[in-house]
């Protein structure tokens, strides 16, 4: 066992310790009612952790301004390259208090969406659209050059 994992030992020791000795047998009881219910609504313990990890990775999600880690998270890069964007210029920045960043995160799904590739049906839909323009204006210049 290394350092850090002999501390966490130990704090959970004293922890236990102590709900121990402030709490009667039957509140005792009922904390580990509650433990049981939990493991049985997920399986096991890493099964809760794993969800509860989940949940994290999904509350930033809310939020519309996201610090370096989560836009690192969200557009699945690395930091260094975020900072390669901001320094660039190809991401707004905010600095409320001069140092830490922030970025909108519609910020950063308009830079997402800069460099589309179409699909074939989305690249015929637009030409639909453009050669049903260029028919309407063809048949105006035709009605407006005298002819009735």
């Amino acid at each position: 066992m290394n350092r850090k994992e002999i501390d966490l030992l130990l704090s959970r020791m004293e922890g236990l310790k102590s709900l121990l000795e402030d709490n009667s047998l039957e509140n005792f009881q009922q904390e580990i009612l509650r433990v049981e219910n939990f493991l049985k609504r997920f399986g096991s313990l890493d099964e809760l952790l794993t969800h509860l990890g989940n949940v994290e990775k999904i509350a930033y999600t809310a939020k519309d301004f996201l610090n370096i880690d989560e836009v690192a998270a969200y557009l699945q890069v690395s930091k260094g390259y975020v900072y390669k964007l901001t320094m660039l210029k190809e991401l707004t920045v905010y600095k409320p208090n001069g140092k830490n960043i922030f970025i909108l995160r519609d910020d950063l799904n308009q830079w997402i969406k800069r460099n589309p590739s179409f699909s074939n049906s989305e690249i015929e839909r637009q030409a639909n659209i453009i050669a049903y323009a260029l028919n309407q204006k063809n048949k105006n210049k035709t009605t407006k050059g005298g002819r009735k």
